[in-house]
Parts: structure tokens; sequence; C-alpha cells
């Protein structure tokens, strides 16, 4: 009923808020994270034909959940959204396969869809991109890191975790990310701070 509870009040948060979050300590069947997170002074920046065009970058946000499926192995979620001024604005949903090699190290690959927008054009990408993610435990604080590659996105992001109760912990990240090859030859780039929550089932 407690776990019920928290999930209930975690997955109210999702509409509202972004995630990034440092990575599921143990991937294990019946093991799961939900992250979400507010991204604070976003960047979106729009790049064609070697031009540049800054559309600053309101607070947006992305959530983002991880399954254990069997022992070292995971499934990943996460959606992030990005708005700018004169109606620009890039989405991109991630579905990962994770394997855990120990308590410190992680890889991952999956599918890619990104979403970009600017007046009258509109344009999705479909790819995949494989990486890696890094976290040191130290007591209550996670320092973590996370890079990934392919051809629609390349992205990377810092943050460390504070564990608060043995289910919560408070996230505090920075994601850089580059969503590629939209028609026109148009890439899509966008950075910012995250602050959040993850509750671990």
């Amino acid at each position: 009923m407690k776990k019920n509870i928290m999930l209930a009040l975690v997955l109210g948060l999702i509409p509202a808020s972004l995630a990034a979050a440092s990575p599921l300590a143990e991937i294990a069947p019946g093991r799961a994270q939900i992250d979400a997170n507010v991204t604070l002074g976003s960047s979106l920046k729009g790049e064609r034909d070697g031009h540049t065009i800054d559309f600053d970058g309101d607070t947006r946000y992305r959530v983002g959940a991880t399954v254990g499926i069997s022992d070292g192995l995971g499934l990943d979620y996460t959606y992030a959204s990005h708005e700018g001024d004169d109606n620009a604005s890039v989405q991109s949903h991630q579905v990962n396969l994770v394997y855990q090699f120990n308590p410190y190290l992680y890889g991952f690959g999956g599918y890619v869809r990104n979403r970009a927008h600017h007046r009258g054009y509109t344009d999705n990408t479909n790819g995949f991109q494989v990486g890696a993610t890094g976290r040191l435990p130290l007591g209550k604080t996670t320092p973590w890191a996370k890079f990934g590659i392919g051809n629609t996105i390349t992205q990377y992001e810092v943050g460390v975790g504070y564990a608060i109760t043995d289910n919560w912990e408070a996230n505090v990240s920075y994601n850089d990310s580059k969503y590629k090859d939209f028609s026109g030859d148009t890439d899509v780039k966008t950075h910012g701070v995250n602050v959040g929550v993850s509750y671990k089932f």
C-alpha cells in the first residue's frame, strides 16, 4: 500500500517535471526507478547550412523510468522536451536496453525518436544510440556521468544524486544534447541544468 501511494505521488509529478538521475544501483527483477526533473536555464539552438539560430530556452522537463528485466539487464525510457522563442521546440523519446557490468559501470543501446518544430517546419527522425553510464557511490551521495552517441543523437550528462531516504533521491545534473539529421540538413542543440527527484522500488 505504501509503495502504491509513493508511486502515485511520483507519477503525479511527471507532467510538471523533467528526468535525469543517477542510475539504478542494482538492476534486477522487481527493481525499478522513476525520475522527474525540471530543466532550468535551458538553451535551444538550430543549425542549418552553416548558420546557427539561438532560440534561447524556456524551463522544460524530462521524465524517465528504468525497470529490471533480469539480473543485470533492464529497460530504460527517457522523454525530454525543450522549447524556445519563436515557436521552436524539440522532443526526444529514447528506449534503451541497459546492461550493468558491475556496481559502477553500465552500457546501453536502443531506439531514439526525435521531433523538431519551428513555425511551419516539423520533422521527425528515427535512429539508434549506444553509450555508457558510470556511478561512484560515496555514502548518501552518488556522482554519475552518461555518454551516448548515435545516428540521430549525441549527448552527455554529468550529475550527482543525494539519498534523502532509502527510496527517494534528489538529483542535480547538466545535460548537453545534439539532435541530428532533420530534413534540410538541420540539427538542434540543447543544454541545461536539471533538478529533480527519483523514486526507487
